[in-house]
This record gives C-alpha cells, sequence and structure tokens, in this order.
C-alpha cells in the first residue's frame, strides 16, 4: 500500500470532502453522506465514485493495472478507459482494490472500466452506489476501525450499526492529503484520461442499478 495505512479506496471514502475539488462533475440529485466521526457531507454517488476512481488510481500507480484512452466507433467514435493488467499480480489487497483485480480479465479488449465496474456485482441491485460505500465500511470493519453496536427501539430490526472507531479513524487524517496529491498529480498528468475514467466509473455503478418503472436517475 506504499506509504498509505489503509487502502487509499477507504481514505476516499472516509475523508471524501477533500477531494471534492477535484472530482470533474458533481451529482445534483443525490443525498449527502456524512463522514465517520466528522460533521462533514459528501453527495454519496460522487463519494462512491470517488473511491472507486481513487482505487484504479492507486492501482496504475502501484504498477497492478495500465489505464488508457480509447475510442470505437466507425462514424461517431466514442471515448473509454480500458484497464489492462501490468507488471505482477497484485495480491494480497483486499478491500475495493482487491475486488477491482478479481474482476479485470486477462483479455483486454473486455475491460473498458465501465464493464470492470458492472463486474464487481453478480446482478443488479437497488442501490449500487450505496453498495461501493458499504464495501469500503467492510473492509475498514476488518482493519478495525468500524465495530458492531446494537440499535435501540423498534430500529433492531435492522440488526446490528457499524460504530466507527473516531480515535483511530482521524488518527489518518494526515494521509487524506495523500489520496488528494496522488489523484491531483494523475489529473495533472492525464486530464482528458482522468475526465473519461470519472465518467466511466459512474457509468459501471449506474448500470447495475435495478429497472424500476418509477425511476428516472438524472444523475448517471
Amino acid at each position: 500500500m506504499n506509504n498509505f495505512t489503509v487502502l487509499p479506496s477507504s481514505l476516499a471514502y472516509l475523508f471524501g470532502d477533500v477531494l471534492k475539488a477535484l472530482f470533474p462533475t458533481q451529482s445534483r440529485l443525490s443525498f449527502g453522506e456524512k463522514l465517520p466521526c466528522r460533521d462533514v457531507k459528501v453527495k454519496r454517488k460522487d463519494l462512491a465514485k470517488a473511491m472507486v476512481l481513487t482505487a484504479f488510481v492507486h492501482l496504475a500507480r502501484q504498477g497492478h493495472l495500465t489505464l488508457t484512452l480509447s475510442k470505437k466507433g466507425r462514424i461517431i467514435k466514442r471515448k473509454f478507459v480500458l484497464a489492462a493488467r501490468s507488471g505482477s499480480p497484485a495480491g494480497g489487497f483486499g478491500g475495493l482494490e482487491g475486488q477491482l483485480m478479481g474482476v479485470v480479465r486477462k483479455d483486454p479488449k473486455h475491460n473498458d472500466v465501465a464493464s470492470v465496474v458492472w463486474r464487481l456485482w453478480s446482478d443488479d441491485v437497488t442501490d449500487p452506489f450505496g453498495d461501493v460505500l458499504h464495501m469500503g465500511q467492510a473492509y475498514l470493519r476488518g482493519q478495525g476501525y468500524f465495530s458492531e453496536g446494537e440499535r435501540r427501539g423498534i430500529a433492531k430490526i435492522l440488526g446490528k450499526k457499524l460504530v466507527p472507531e473516531c480515535d483511530r479513524i482521524l488518527a489518518l487524517q494526515g494521509e487524506a492529503s495523500l489520496i488528494q496529491d496522488m489523484i491531483a498529480a494523475f489529473r495533472a498528468e492525464q486530464p482528458e484520461l482522468y475526465v473519461q475514467l470519472w465518467k466511466d466509473v459512474g457509468k459501471g455503478i449506474a448500470s447495475r442499478q435495478e429497472a424500476s418503472d418509477d425511476d428516472v436517475d438524472f444523475d448517471s
């Protein structure tokens, strides 16, 4: 993980507010997600996209993936980002980074980023953006940054709740600047690819939204 105590995607979840200035676009219709242990909110769709984008950038920086901007289409050329395995296998990552490496196929023609993200799920779900946040929480719980607590009253039917270990989480705050610097450097080096990566990540997550006759999504 280089200089990171925990995976960069999980740092993006905990301290996504420091990345807001680097978001190419921001969702118009999305609920705010309160970040653990601080009175700060980030739109949950943007936070989920930031987590996945951070994971891709970290894997590329570590030499496990190569990200390239490609085009396809005979008349109207459509841009997309292609992810290809490179270097040594990314063993022992866990978390969102490990899940992404697990669905990147050997044949790069199947690895446009939107399809790679789509393969994080085995089926469509009611809230794919929320699922991404839960992936980050699950990893952090395994690392001891969350514990389980009991709910009170009627809320007990929802099962146990996750309780952030704030002393441990806030001790990671200094590393927020590291992911900010990593993402900013990537954007500066490959600005067009960076914007397309953000779009493709959002497209991949949104494509796992369960279809509903009543749903209208303005932010995909």
